[in-house]
């Protein structure tokens, strides 16, 4: 990720839609999730946390 994508800032309108319940709110533009995506799909973790993660995983 580049530090433009990081400067990137949200126009959702967090106080409306925190109002909101969930039958109140649109999801109808979102794609449903798929078994394809799922088997496309690659867990990315930041480095920092994934050697955490890695070391958890060892103890388990």
């Amino acid at each position: 990720m580049s530090d433009k994508d990081l400067r990137n800032t949200s126009g959702t309108n967090w106080t409306a839609l925190e109002s909101m319940n969930d039958e109140e709110i649109d999801y109808s533009d979102i794609p449903p999730l798929t078994e394809e995506f799922f088997q496309k799909a690659t867990l990315r973790v930041p480095a920092p946390q994934a050697s955490n993660w890695y070391r958890l995983s060892q103890i388990y």
